[in-house]
């Protein structure tokens, strides 16, 4: 009788093949029941009933509402793996549609997502107007073509003509060309600049304006003058810098002094440079 060895016990070749159609059995049993749950599983996940049917954006007075709903509906539309409907109420992707929708429509602060009865509900944040970015710096804002600004700094839809002088007006030496989504600069630095303009009123300097050049910064004074600086400045210097020279006896005893300056130069350390219109 031939005698098989698998390595450390002797069996008959008989019991051998016995044994392994054995585990190839039980690998198949395992691998229908694998696949039956799988197939169940797609099934169930599959039904209508488990669908996202509607979508729906909530508010009144929400811009873009069927371009939202687009959106969204296109992210719901296809399949996972080729076999699961993305439109599933328990899979679909609810994170990637609140990004995607706050990074396709820029005046979206946020986009918040729930789901009842089949329906997907969109809940949006509008961003709200702090100031302006504008290609160039113009005290009225009748012409010219101009941005909304929010408070971190992003400039996030086309202003209309009618803005007038209520806003602040930021803008660059190099203009962006499509600047809708773009951010004027980090939101530490354009928190820092709104606060330096707060600051600078308490020394009666009316601003209207900000320029950000390659290498300075131009701040434009309802009187036509401008207060000029360097970008490796800091701003709790310069405000240092500009209180102490207007609280000098010989500045305070000008009449109108700062309706009458053409600039104002706080480049140089120690010195200011001023001269009149």
């Amino acid at each position: 009788m031939k005698i098989v060895s698998s390595g450390k016990v002797l069996h008959s070749s008989k019991f051998y093949k016995k044994k392994k159609r054995k585990k190839i059995a039980l690998l198949i049993f395992f691998l229908f029941l694998i696949s039956s749950i799988t197939y169940g599983l797609v099934y169930f996940l599959r039904e209508e009933r488990f669908q996202v049917s509607e979508v729906s954006v909530l508010g009144e007075n929400v811009i873009d509402r069927d371009e939202i709903t687009l959106v969204a509906e296109n992210l719901l539309t296809g399949f996972y793996l080729f076999v699961v409907p993305r439109s599933n109420f328990i899979l679909y992707p609810r994170r990637t549609i609140e990004r995607a929708l706050v990074t396709e429509f820029p005046r979206l602060s946020s986009a918040t997502l729930d789901l009842k009865e089949r329906t997907l509900y969109i809940s949006v944040e509008e961003r709200l107007p702090h100031a302006l970015y504008c290609r160039e710096v113009i005290i009225s804002q009748e012409t010219g073509k101009c941005y909304f600004l929010d408070e971190e700094g992003l400039i996030f839809a086309p202003a209309p003509s009618f803005s007038g002088n209520s806003y602040f007006v930021y803008a660059t030496e190099k203009a962006f060309s499509e600047p809708v989504g773009e951010r004027l600069m980090n939101v530490e630095e354009f928190k820092a600049f709104s606060k330096f303009r707060e600051d600078i009123k308490d020394l009666n300097v009316d601003s209207v304006a900000l320029e950000i050049g390659e290498d300075d910064y131009q701040i434009f004074l309802s009187s036509g003058g401008k207060i000029i600086w360097q970008k490796d400045n800091e701003l709790s210097q310069i405000f240092a810098n500009l209180n102490a020279f207007l609280s000098d006896d010989s500045i305070r005893a000008q009449k109108d002094f700062l309706d009458r300056i053409l600039y104002l130069n706080l480049s140089s350390e120690n010195k200011v440079f001023y001269k009149f219109k």
